[in-house]
């Protein structure tokens, strides 16, 4: 590790202004750091591999990648990561599950003042947990989401957002009527009764989320088509895969 007035720290969270607050609440542990601020995952994945720095912030949600991809070149490497979220869900955890981190951080219960105390211990290789994650990191008794096939997660990920078959339809690539067949075997599964209650699940377990910048649904976004991407010169990414297209390879379950 460097020495503390050498430090060398980089910050990822697509949010400018929380990125600007990390990076104050940075300084006032290491006065000299040098800290890195960035928006979008490729600047920041471009400034890491120039040079490994001594710590990585980041947020879940990044606009450009899709699900935890800024995290995935670090499961083999050293670099110390802590992540900070403000708005912890199922779907979130079951992603982190397969990525390594060394802290996870929640600013909306602890409050950003605690923030240094989660920067510290991961920086001393100690791991840390938010005490109000604590519960998504346990093992669930519930069999709820595995009972989800991959295809129903991401036709959920669409209608979550109260879209109807036929606006679902054309995001997916599929007829509305294969989309009303995905929606009945969901709802049956998850025990819901009309489409509010599946609008609301969809929120609470993070198969879709709201913000400012408009909807986002962690870990499928390839599948329906990514936002504007800065790597093709501003225009929207052409990278769909038809759900239907994979079942040739995969059969069908429901």
């Amino acid at each position: 590790m460097a020495q503390n007035d050498q430090l060398r720290i980089v910050i990822l969270k697509w949010d400018r202004l929380y990125g600007d607050l990390i990076r104050r609440h940075i300084w006032d542990v290491w006065p000299n750091a040098i800290v890195c601020a960035f928006q979008q995952g490729i600047d920041a994945l471009n400034e890491i591999q120039d040079q490994t720095p001594d710590l990585f912030v980041t947020g879940v949600a990044v606009e450009d990648m899709d699900g935890l991809e800024h995290l995935e070149p670090f499961i083999d490497k050293p670099v110390p990561i802590l992540i900070v979220t403000s708005r912890p869900n199922t779907r979130m955890f079951e992603m982190l599950r397969h990525i390594r981190y060394d802290g996870i951080f929640d600013g909306s219960s602890e409050g950003m003042d605690h923030l240094p105390v989660a920067l510290r211990h991961v920086m001393q290789k100690r791991h840390y947990v938010s005490p109000s994650l604590v519960p998504f990191l346990k093992e669930r008794r519930s069999v709820t989401l595995e009972a989800l096939t991959e295809r129903e997660q991401i036709v959920l990920s669409v209608i979550g957002d109260g879209s109807d078959n036929k606006e679902a339809s054309k995001r997916l690539g599929i007829s509305h009527y294969t989309v009303l067949s995905h929606r009945i075997a969901i709802m049956r599964k998850l025990g819901l009764h009309h489409s509010g209650e599946l609008m609301q699940y969809a929120l609470v377990h993070g198969y879709v989320v709201i913000t400012g910048k408009g909807i986002y649904r962690p870990g499928f976004q390839r599948r329906i088509g990514l936002p504007t991407d800065r790597r093709t010169g501003g225009r929207k990414a052409n990278v769909r895969v038809p759900v239907e297209e994979e079942a040739e390879a995969t059969p069908f379950q429901s």
